[in-house]
C-alpha cells in the first residue's frame, strides 16, 4: 500500500479513515504521479460504490493542493529521518484498529521494535509531589529491566519522571513517549532535550500529527487514546479527578486494559493528588497497589 496515496486522500474533506479502511483493495493499484491521478482515484472509488457521488465534485485545485501538501510532508520526512505507516498498511498497529478514531498515519523517530513489545503506561499529574516523581521514577526503572516498554506521554511531572526512570535504567531504550505534536518537535518545549535522550538511548517517538505540527489543545485528549491503545496495563500516579490521566483511565476502560492506581503511604499521601485515584477505582474498576510489579504480572 502505497502511504502517499492514503495520506493525500485523507487530505480531501470528508475522506477519513473509516472511508479508506472501506477502499483499502481498490486503493492497492494506485499510486500517485500528479494531482489528476487523485482525481481518477476518487472517480474509480465512485463508480464501485465506495464513497458518494459528491466527490465527483471535487475540483482540479483541491487535488493540486491534496497532492503539494502531501509532497510536503514526504519531504519532511525524509529531512527528518521520520518514518509513516499508515492505517491500511501491514505494519500499523491493530491495537489502534481497535479504536473509534483510529489514526490515519503515525509517524515516528525511533526503534519501531518496541511496537512488538509489551506495554505498560505509567501517567500521572503535570503538578506531581515529590513522592509521586519518585514512584513514577523508580517504578519505570523496575519495569524496563524486568523487559517491559513503559509508554508515556513526555509531559511535566509523572510522564517525564517514568521516561528519566527508564532512560536511567540497564534497558536504556525501553520507552515509547506519545506526543500531542510532531515527532520532530516536543510538548512541552523544555522537554525537547528529552525527547532526544530517549531517541538517542534507542527509545520512540510517536506522533499522528505531522512533522512540524504544534500542540493544539484538543490534541492532548487524542495522544490519550493513544497511549492507552499501546498499553496492555495503565497506572495512574498522582492525578485529580478532572485530568488527562482520567481520560487515559477511560480509554482503557473501554479498551479493556488492565488498570491500576498508585496506593501511597499515609505520610506521603499528606501532599499527593489522589481523588482521581479513587475515582478510578469507582468508576474503572482499578485496582490498588503500592509497587509495579502486580501491574507487570498481569500482563
Amino acid at each position: 500500500m502505497d502511504s502517499f496515496v492514503v495520506i493525500a486522500l485523507s487530505s480531501i474533506k470528508g475522506i477519513g479513515a473509516k472511508t479508506l479502511v472501506k477502499c483499502r483493495e481498490s486503493l492497492k493499484q494506485w499510486t500517485l504521479n500528479e494531482p489528476r491521478d487523485i482525481l481518477e482515484i476518487l472517480r474509480q472509488l465512485v463508480s464501485e460504490g465506495k464513497i458518494p457521488t459528491k466527490f465527483t465534485d471535487v475540483s482540479s485545485k483541491e487535488a493540486e493542493e491534496a497532492f503539494q501538501k502531501t509532497a510536503g510532508i514526504f519531504a519532511d520526512l525524509e529531512e527528518k529521518d521520520i518514518k509513516v505507516v499508515t492505517l491500511l498498511e501491514s505494519t500499523y498497529s491493530k491495537e489502534f484498529h481497535k479504536l473509534d478514531r483510529p489514526p490515519v498515519a503515525m509517524y515516528f523517530r525511533g526503534s519501531t521494535d518496541l511496537l512488538t513489545r509489551k506495554g505498560i503506561a505509567i501517567v500521572g499529574t503535570r503538578k506531581a509531589s515529590g513522592a509521586g516523581i519518585s514512584w513514577a521514577e523508580e517504578n519505570a526503572k523496575r519495569a524496563a529491566e524486568k523487559g517491559f516498554v513503559v509508554v508515556s506521554g513526555l509531559a511535566l511531572g509523572i510522564d517525564s519522571a517514568a521516561h528519566n526512570g527508564v532512560i536511567n535504567s540497564l534497558n536504556p531504550s525501553n520507552t515509547i513517549a506519545i506526543l500531542p505534536c510532531g515527532v520532530d518537535k516536543a510538548y512541552p518545549a523544555r522537554h525537547k532535550e528529552l525527547a532526544e535522550r530517549i531517541v538517542g538511548r534507542g527509545g520512540l517517538l510517536i506522533s499522528e500529527y505531522i512533522p512540524g505540527a504544534g500542540a493544539e489543545k484538543h490534541n492532548f485528549v487524542e495522544r490519550d487514546r493513544l497511549i492507552a491503545a499501546l498499553s496492555k496495563a495503565i497506572v495512574a500516579v498522582e492525578c485529580s479527578s478532572k485530568s488527562g490521566t482520567m481520560i487515559t483511565m477511560s480509554y482503557g476502560y473501554k479498551l479493556k486494559r488492565k488498570l491500576f492506581v498508585v496506593k501511597h503511604s499515609n505520610e506521603d499521601a499528606k501532599e499527593l493528588s489522589i481523588e482521581g485515584l479513587e475515582k478510578a477505582v469507582f468508576d474503572y474498576r482499578a485496582i490498588w497497589i503500592d509497587q509495579i510489579d502486580k501491574a507487570l504480572i498481569s500482563i
